[in-house]
């Protein structure tokens, strides 16, 4: 399977009150996940463990290409199409990471999309919900698979080429298995992370503590000392910050974990919402 990124990178129009500004961070981190790059994460600093270097995770092969854009853009875009390609390589999905909404419509509508698209959203004005309408709209007149994960960890296809995406690069809502012996934890395996790597950090400290409350209490603290990529203000659709989404996915995967390896240790445990 092969995908074809879609991300800003810094530059673009002078900053001012009529213009946009793209993250550029966030396409970073997700490149760096799926090429097992080195440099993406820092978070233990000199301790580091190398927690990823035991799974297959250097998918540089599967990228068909990455396509850049400028940052800082009007808000509003005459010509979007100026700022497109002369062509694209052959891909199955499209994976877009914080890009002007304008471009990515008028990249839809100007080159045909293969299988499927993605389009996480880790802050609450990267897309809007007509931006939304419309690509749902194309894919459904082309048998296009779309997601609007908000975040990419939500991410959890049931079927089709999205869901053998998510296998096939191992992103998405996280998935663990562990062993446990003696009422402690003893090894813990990531099937599938949190695309910014997150699952990967915290997986590597819970061996040692009881797979209960210790354990969620432990994941919590290690999720906010993470670097999540998502944003902090508080977003409509949830009346929370997408970040805080972010954790409590992480933790009520783990939670059903638990609730299936060691159901007596969830007794007394409440459930995240």
């Amino acid at each position: 399977m092969k995908i074809l990124i879609l991300r800003s990178i810094p530059g673009g129009e002078k900053p001012g009150p009529y213009t946009v500004r793209m993250d550029t961070a966030y396409a970073r981190r997700v490149i760096g996940h799926l090429s097992d790059t080195g440099d993406y994460c820092s978070t233990c600093g000199s301790k580091c463990r190398e927690c990823r270097r035991e799974y297959p995770l250097d998918h540089t092969g599967s990228i068909a290409g990455i396509i850049n854009f400028p940052s800082i853009l009007p808000a509003l875009l005459d010509e979007p199409e100026e700022y497109l390609p002369s062509n694209v390589p052959e891909y199955d999905i499209l994976l877009a990471l914080g890009i002007h909404e304008q471009i990515l419509l008028a990249f839809a509508n100007c080159f045909p999309i293969s299988r499927g698209i993605i389009v996480p959203q880790e802050r609450s004005d990267w897309l809007s919900p007509y931006a939304i309408d419309r690509l749902r709209e194309l894919g459904g007149s082309q048998g296009i698979e779309t997601a609007f994960p908000k975040p990419f960890c939500s991410f959890n296809p049931k079927n089709g080429i999205l869901k053998t995406f998510k296998e096939e690069f191992r992103i998405g809502r996280p998935e663990f298995e562990m062993s446990v012996s003696d009422g402690k934890i003893q090894n813990m395996q990531v099937g599938c992370s949190a695309p910014c790597g997150a699952s990967y950090y915290v997986a590597r400290h819970l061996p040692g503590l009881s797979p209960g409350e210790e354990l969620i209490l432990k994941a919590d603290m290690l999720l906010s000392a993470y670097p999540c990529t998502a944003d902090h203000a508080i977003d409509r659709e949830f009346n929370d910050s997408i970040t805080h989404q972010a954790v409590k996915i992480q933790a009520r995967v783990l939670e059903d974990l638990i609730l299936r390896e060691c159901p007596s240790e969830m007794a007394f445990m409440t459930r995240s919402e």
